[in-house]
């Protein structure tokens, strides 16, 4: 744990005047104490702060609180507490973003500058390039990541030297990055070329009989990360809804998949798949979650079935070894009670491969709807985006906001939802789930969400 002896000032919100005075400031990995000279300790999770500004001397971090702790007369010390400060800052913000376990290529320091209906940045950032995502984490504001499947051009300006990447209806402008500027270009344009090769091939497993120029369109709705509909794969072919049944449901998870889809208004399933790296993506399940499938299993009388991941071994055929690892779901919107051709409030979520032990029930709620798309479309765009935010980690979303709250491993989880909106709008929207157990003690768990619809 790194300490540093220095002063320090404690203004409270809307910047009133608080403590001040001599002090000693540690911090490791997660969190920051401060001890005033003969006063009670200060202590928060570098998480809790939103910017974090240096100056040449001293040294501001805002917190979520509206607090702001500034740090100066630090002598000599003062540059290794800033850039020692900084990287754990820095790190704990990729964990709060939930991507420390993502595969890293490269680090970038620049200037940030957004465009976006939602929120504006314009700081300083260091830009985290992953295999699938592109980290900013800017110092004036609170991090965020872009998915580079999501990313729709790249643009570069001679004159002011400056990269822009578009997506959808925002775009962010890359600047400062001096003699990197164009390692930065090529390392994310080969990130994303790579993403669409694997991508394309885990495609083209499941839909060998497309043509070219069917699969180029299939390609472009079906991109990874982001949920289709089948009734526009089927308007391509025919034959897409019948080999994504065929060719993503796992054996074990085949009954869940067919009575959730028995309970779909015709035409509206939606499918997705994520490229994955072979360690697991979530956390061990909690003790909770193992007593919830005993105790669902016992009101039966019926054991639980086995549905843990099976080991590469016994799952990989010899052609197969080499694939890349694929994550495989669907969103079943539930039928209207009163009209069952149309779809109602509720909208089922079920991961058909790698070891999916949940079915997930969200209420559907209004969303901007784009041109070309119907507010069906929207919502489930809007479920999906934050699910593949989350990388597939389920306690975020499932576990009570006690459990998060009160547990300190959870801790990164409350950050994660005050940093990530869409994970505040999907745990507003979550309903509950049906564990896999036995597909009669997982009806009756369905049942009360079928009335919701």
């Amino acid at each position: 744990m790194s300490s540093f002896s220095g002063k320090f000032r404690y203004a409270q919100p809307g910047g009133s005047p608080g403590q001040a005075g001599a002090c000693q400031v540690s911090f490791d990995e997660e969190t920051l104490t401060l001890i005033p000279q003969g006063g009670p300790p200060i202590t928060f999770d570098l998480g809790d702060i939103d910017a974090f500004t240096p100056g040449e001397y001293d040294l501001t971090l805002a917190l979520y609180t509206g607090n702001k702790v500034t740090l100066e007369q630090f002598g000599k010390a003062f540059q290794n507490l800033r850039h020692d400060l900084l990287e754990a800052y820095r790190q704990r913000l990729v964990e709060c973003l939930l991507l420390e376990d993502l595969e890293e290529i490269a680090r970038f320091e620049g200037f940030a500058w957004l465009d976006s209906p939602r929120r504006t940045l314009s700081s300083p950032a260091e830009f985290r390039l992953y295999r699938s995502n592109l980290a900013i984490l800017p110092t004036q504001t609170a991090g965020f990541q872009w998915r580079l499947a999501n990313i729709d051009a790249i643009d570069f300006n001679e004159a002011s030297y400056t990269v822009t990447l578009r997506s959808e209806d925002e775009s962010l402008s890359v600047t400062k990055l001096a003699k990197r500027t164009r390692e930065f270009q090529d390392r994310l344009r080969e990130a994303m070329t790579r993403l669409s090769e694997q991508g394309a091939q885990a495609l083209h497993r499941v839909f060998p009989f497309l043509t070219p120029n069917q699969f180029q369109q299939v390609a472009q709705l079906m991109k990874e990360g982001r949920a289709a509909a089948l009734s526009s794969l089927k308007a391509i072919h025919p034959q897409t809804e019948k080999a994504l049944a065929e060719n993503v449901v796992d054996a074990k998870l085949r009954p869940y998949f067919k009575a959730l889809l028995s309970h779909v208004p015709p035409g509206m399933l939606y499918a997705g798949f994520k490229l994955i790296r072979e360690e697991p993506e979530e956390e061990p399940e909690t003790p909770t979650e193992e007593a919830e499938i005993e105790v669902s299993a016992a009101a039966t009388g019926e054991a639980p079935v086995e549905t843990t991941e099976p080991s590469p071994e016994e799952t990989a055929t010899e052609d197969e070894e080499e694939e890349e690892p694929v994550l495989h779901w669907f969103f079943f919107p539930l039928a209207s009670e009163q009209n069952p051709s149309q779809p109602g409030n509720v909208v089922a979520w079920e991961t058909t491969s790698r070891g999916g032990r949940a079915t997930y029930f969200f209420r559907i709620e209004p969303s901007p709807v784009s041109a070309g798309a119907t507010p069906l479309d929207a919502a489930i765009r809007e479920l999906n985006r934050a699910i593949v935010l989350l990388n597939f980690r389920r306690e975020p979303i499932y576990l009570p906001d006690d459990t998060l709250t009160l547990q300190p491993r959870y801790r990164r989880h409350v950050i994660a939802c005050r940093k990530i909106p869409e994970l505040r709008r999907l745990r507003a929207s979550f309903l509950g789930r049906a564990i896999h157990t036995s597909l009669a003690v997982w009806q009756k768990q369905v049942d009360p969400f079928l009335a919701k619809s």
